[in-house]
């Protein structure tokens, strides 16, 4: 199965489209407090950057937050989409063309970088997802944070999906909502495998676990924040 990445995503990513409210995971990081939650808020000015922006909804809540806000898609077209939308909707942000394997910035450029369901697809920078890891935290200013969510391997996501020869990539075989069908994902097979994924360039993990049976397709994911290493 042949997966085309800009065709399955940009039909959903149209011009004048509203945009979805931001995840409620999202929202509770950058707005709530918690115990076991290390990473210190947010302030006015500082810069955020969301790989795999999608719709801008995200972007939509880290302007109410006062944050200097950038976003990454994967095609020139997505981009120039999401940047009409943002500019409608009188939200502003950098929107550039990229992915987690490549972002087009500047090392320690940023004080927080937010992969929301987004930096485990690797069909459009190979099998490493290692390289995935290191560019992110490229950007991020030393001491700055990410935040995280990777899909459990118990999730709907991988329902009925194959391993490669590596085992930690799996082929996306039916997708309930269509739009991954081929796509190659990096499958955690618990959170050590996660934490070991990035260690290399981050500490400091504050974890939490997202695991709802929702109306039948069950919502498992792993979310975590940590702090680049200096």
């Amino acid at each position: 199965m042949t997966y085309d990445a800009a065709k399955s995503w940009g039909k959903l990513y149209t011009p004048n489209s509203d945009i979805a409210y931001p995840a409620e995971g999202v929202i509770r990081i950058f707005k709530g407090s918690f115990p076991d939650l290390k990473m210190p808020p947010a302030k006015p000015g500082d810069k955020i950057l969301d790989v795999g922006c999608g719709d801008g909804r995200h972007l939509a809540l880290f302007q109410a937050l006062g944050l200097d806000s950038s976003g990454v898609e994967i095609t020139d077209e997505i981009s120039a989409t999401l940047k009409a939308n943002m500019d409608r909707l009188g939200i502003g942000a950098d929107i550039r063309t990229g992915h987690a394997g490549q972002l087009p910035y500047e090392s320690n450029t940023f004080d927080y970088l937010l992969t929301w369901n987004s930096c485990y697809y690797m069909s459009y920078s190979g099998m490493k997802f290692e390289e995935h890891v290191a560019e992110m935290a490229r950007v991020i200013k030393p001491g700055g944070w990410i935040v995280c969510s990777v899909p459990k391997k118990t999730s709907f996501i991988f329902d009925k999906s194959t391993a490669m020869d590596d085992p930690a990539y799996r082929v996306i075989g039916d997708d309930y909502f269509g739009s991954r069908n081929g796509e190659i994902m990096r499958c955690m097979s618990d959170r050590n495998d996660m934490v070991r994924s990035f260690d290399p360039h981050f500490k400091n993990f504050c974890h939490a676990d997202l695991d709802m049976e929702w109306f039948g397709l069950p919502y498992h994911w792993h979310v975590f924040c940590a702090e680049k290493k200096a």
